[in-house]
C-alpha cells in the first residue's frame, strides 16, 4: 500500500513537473519582440504559484531568469527556479536559450522575432521536481505600438521528450501555442497587462488550455521595475487548467562591466 502511495504520489509530481511548459520573461506568458540593450544585463526575480483544476499547486520561487543583449538585434537568456510541490522542494528544470529581431518596428510596421528555448533536465525526476528529458521550444513574435496599446501575438511548438517513471516510458505529446498580449500605457511609469493564450495538450488525455492573465508593470526607478499578474482558465469548470496563476517580482537592468561607453 505505501508503495503505491508513494508511486501515485510521483506520478501527481510528474504530471506537474512535464505540464505544458511556457517559456517568456515574467509576468506573462506571452513574449515581446524587442531584445536587451547590447552589453546589457536584465535580471528578473520574483515567484509564482499555480494552481491546476484538480486541486494539485507548484510554487516556483525564487525564480530568476537573467537576460543579455549579445547584439542590437540578439539576447541570451537562462532562467531557473526552486520548485516546492508534493512537500519536496529542489531545484526545477532549467531554461537556456536565445532571441533575434528579425525586423525592428517602425511607425508602418510591427517588429517581427524569433525565440529558441531548451529546457535542461536540472530537476530530480526521481522526486517529481523534474522530467529528466530536454525539450525544445521554438518561438514566433510579432508587435506593434499605436499610441498608449500596444498589440502582441506569439505563436510557438514545443518539441516534447517523453519522460521515463518507474521504468515505464510515458506518453507525452508536442504542443502548440497562441497568445494575444495587450499593453496599456495609463502613466509615463506604468502600464496595464492583460493576455489570452492557448496551448494543446501534451498527454493525449487531457483537455487543451484556454486561459487569461491581467497585470501590470511599474517602474520605481531608472532600470528598476516591478511587475505582477493573476489570471486563470477561460473554460467551463477550469478545464485545461489553471485555477489560479499567480506572479510577482521585479525586473532589474543593468550594464555588463565590459560595455562600450
Amino acid at each position: 500500500m505505501a508503495t503505491r502511495l508513494h508511486r501515485s504520489g510521483l506520478a501527481v509530481a510528474l504530471a506537474l513537473a512535464v505540464a505544458p511548459p511556457l517559456y517568456a520573461p515574467p509576468p506573462l506568458v506571452t513574449g515581446d519582440v524587442p531584445t536587451a540593450d547590447k552589453e546589457t544585463f536584465e535580471w528578473y526575480l520574483g515567484g509564482r504559484y499555480v494552481e491546476s483544476e484538480s486541486g494539485a499547486s507548484e510554487w516556483l520561487a525564487p525564480f530568476t531568469e537573467l537576460v543579455y543583449g549579445l547584439s542590437d538585434r540578439q539576447e541570451l537568456t537562462f532562467e531557473t527556479a526552486g520548485l516546492s510541490q508534493d512537500s519536496k522542494y529542489g531545484l526545477a528544470d532549467s531554461v537556456a536559450g536565445t532571441k533575434y529581431v528579425f525586423v525592428k518596428e517602425t511607425e508602418r510596421w510591427p517588429g517581427i522575432g524569433g525565440s529558441f528555448e531548451l529546457k535542461l533536465p536540472t530537476g530530480d525526476k526521481d522526486r517529481g521536481l523534474g522530467s529528466g528529458e530536454f525539450d525544445y521550444d521554438v518561438r514566433l513574435r510579432a508587435q506593434k505600438t499605436w499610441a498608449w496599446f500596444t498589440g502582441i501575438v506569439n505563436a510557438g511548438h514545443t518539441f516534447v521528450t517523453e519522460p521515463e517513471f518507474g521504468g515505464i516510458r510515458q506518453s507525452r505529446e508536442d504542443t502548440w501555442l497562441l497568445t494575444f498580449g495587450q499593453e496599456y500605457q495609463v502613466a509615463r511609469k506604468t502600464k496595464l497587462l492583460s493576455e489570452i493564450y492557448y496551448v494543446t495538450r501534451d498527454e493525449p488525455s487531457q483537455p487543451n488550455r484556454l486561459a487569461g492573465n491581467i497585470g501590470f508593470k511599474h517602474r520605481l526607478w531608472e532600470g528598476f521595475t516591478v511587475h505582477a499578474a493573476v489570471g486563470t482558465s477561460l473554460r467551463e469548470e477550469h478545464r485545461g487548467g489553471p485555477e489560479l496563476r499567480v506572479y510577482a517580482g521585479f525586473k532589474y537592468e543593468f550594464d555588463a562591466p565590459w560595455r562600450s561607453r
